[in-house]
């Protein structure tokens, strides 16, 4: 009886050594033998990750034309694309290595294939990872909704150039800085610009919003003009379109 028993628990376990032993023999083996399909799975995943690639950079420019900022994500997938696109690009160029054949060209040359076709397929999984990742939702519209029409981006250097070769008077730079020191206090809530009508206290304030701006000392700043008889509600829109805000009622 144990005999019996014993026979085919053995035979269970010859088997599943067998298996286990087998699979990773046959990948090694097939990095030689399948070398050649690995090769075309490449270059064809490489083909169809181009045409992804060149879709996704086309919505990415129209969006950055429209001045829409672009999801980080979709920013870093780009990038590896580029990056993994040129390592396959140079795998590839190994390919004539690999051809190089023992036994006077009737056998290839397994000591060259094998290393290089586990690169290539290692490289041919990547591409099409990326690939299937462009499929995302994220990538049918590669850019952020609600962008705060206020928010603040350096000026380059020579719009900075422009601004302050601008002809202006001492006395006026004097109060720009007066307001500007105000504006940064926190200890200030109000800060209150009067003068008669005319002497240019609008185009002063505006000097004064170009130089916060200008020097990033807020993320965001919105401006209204308040009357004598103010609109609360053009105000309070005004603000809230400023800071990318949806005011209902």
């Amino acid at each position: 009886m144990a005999e019996a028993i014993s026979y085919p628990v053995a035979s269970n376990l010859l088997s599943k050594l067998g298996e286990c032993l087998f699979a990773p023999i046959g990948r090694q083996f097939g990095y030689v033998l399948c070398y050649k399909s690995y090769v075309e799975e490449l270059k064809n995943g490489v083909k169809e990750l181009e045409t992804a690639r060149q879709r996704v950079q086309s919505s990415v420019d129209e969006a950055v034309h429209d001045g829409k900022l672009i999801h980080v994500d979709v920013e870093n997938w780009l990038k590896s694309v580029k990056e993994e696109t040129e390592k396959a690009d140079n795998l590839l160029k190994l390919n004539g290595s690999a051809k190089d054949a023992c036994f006077r060209g009737w056998l290839p040359n397994p000591m060259v294939r094998h290393p290089i076709g586990r690169k290539v397929k290692k490289m041919a999984q990547i591409i099409q990872g990326l690939h299937k990742e462009s499929r995302n939702n994220i990538f049918q519209k590669v850019y952020r909704e609600n962008t705060p029409i206020g928010i603040i981006t350096a000026a380059t250097s020579a719009a900075r150039s422009a601004q302050r070769k601008e002809d202006v008077l001492v006395s006026r730079a004097s109060v720009i800085e007066d307001v500007i020191k105000a504006i940064i206090d926190d200890k200030v809530c109000v800060i209150g610009v009067h003068g008669p009508g005319g002497v240019g206290k609008s185009k002063l304030m505006e000097d004064v919003e170009r130089r916060v701006k200008e020097e990033q000392l807020f993320d965001v700043v919105a401006t209204t003009n308040v009357s004598r008889n103010p609109d609360l509600k053009r105000i309070q829109a005004e603000i809230a379109y400023a800071l990318g805000l949806n005011l209902v009622n």
